[in-house]
């Protein structure tokens, strides 16, 4: 065979093959049943709170920035003790958005997150902007 006559049989092979990826059945939702006779998946549910410096994030002195990053670590702590925190932490964020950090906050509301975190120093003062995401996570498999 000639390169030139290859071209047909791999063309319909990666054809083929993409589109075989494409017809893969899709993901199942978080409140899918599995088949009969299996057991049904279960769920935990968790609000993620990304933290996100916003590009017109105010500039303050040092000292400022100090005082509302030690409210920051004791609104965590708070949080935690309450049993509303799950895990926090800061993030090195590749994706350019300049995420910050995260809150994996024990409930499945975004409306109480937001109530959970308003007193926080930084968001307070609008150096943290929150984003919510409902994550859904095997149950049981976090404790």
């Amino acid at each position: 065979m000639t390169p030139r006559s290859l071209v047909p049989l791999i063309l319909t092979a990666f054809l083929g093959f993409s589109g075989a990826a494409t017809a893969q059945s899709p993901v199942p939702s978080p409140t899918a049943e599995t088949p009969a006779g299996k057991a049904k998946f279960e769920f935990d549910k968790f609000m993620v709170v990304l933290l996100v410096r916003p590009p017109d994030a105010p500039d303050l002195p040092k000292d400022q920035l100090e005082k509302l990053q030690e409210g920051h670590m004791s609104n965590m702590q708070t949080l935690a003790a309450e049993g509303k925190l799950l895990k926090a932490g800061p993030t090195e964020d590749l994706s350019g958005r300049n995420v910050r950090g995260i809150f994996i906050l024990t409930t499945e509301s975004a409306d109480i997150a937001r109530e959970w975190i308003s007193n926080d120093p930084l968001i307070k003062a609008g150096r943290l902007v929150p984003e919510f995401l409902k994550w859904y996570v095997e149950k049981g498999s976090l404790n």
